[in-house]
């Protein structure tokens, strides 16, 4: 299976000139929090996220009707070309811990966007879920719920670590559903 496979191609986009306010109106009432960023000749320069526009836009006191999303994007993107095969995308989003991945076309242009919602409804299963879980790893090793400020990230507690680096599932409780074929009923 190749990435043009399941990405998605209706995706919106910002220019480099566009400012942060704009990537924020468009994020709303795209329902997106992910956009990638073109240069004047359409190729893909980086992306700002939701996250970027508050980290790096918000927190620091940028006036987001003058500045450039260009300014807080992330860049280089993480990417891919269309027809390069799910197995090795899969390997960069699991590597890179990224829930989403820029597909080009072979002149870098933009082609779609293939997000770890994609290989969840498309991808062999098994492999899917290896991915799912190291990108999501990246956002479970942060501070815990309730801890205080300075407090010890999940990070850094050994068991999590290891797990986080593990390529074995992790021992899991399992209740009801089919234990063999790895299904389970949900109430």
């Amino acid at each position: 299976m190749k990435c043009r496979d399941i990405m998605s191609s209706n995706v919106e986009t910002l220019t480099e000139t566009d400012t942060i306010a704009r990537a924020a109106t468009v994020m709303r009432e795209s329902g997106v929090g992910f956009l990638p960023i073109r240069d004047s000749k359409g190729k893909i320069i980086g992306v700002v996220t939701d996250r970027d526009l508050v980290t790096r836009g918000l927190a620091q006191g940028l006036n987001a009707k003058t500045t450039s999303a260009a300014m807080i994007m992330t860049s280089p993107a993480l990417t891919c070309v269309a027809d390069a095969d799910l197995s090795a995308a899969e390997e960069l989003m699991s590597r890179e811990r990224r829930a989403r991945l820029v597909v080009t076309n072979e002149d870098g242009t933009l082609a779609g966007i293939l997000s770890v919602a994609d290989i969840v409804e498309h991808a062999p299963k098994r492999e899917g879920l290896r991915t799912v879980r190291s990108v999501l790893w990246r956002e479970a090793l942060g501070p815990r719920g309730g801890a205080a400020p300075g407090a010890p990230l999940l990070k850094d507690y050994p068991l999590a670590a290891e797990a986080a680096e593990s390529e074995s599932p992790p021992a899991t409780v399992f209740s009801g559903g089919h234990h063999e074929v790895g299904t389970k009923e949900f109430p």
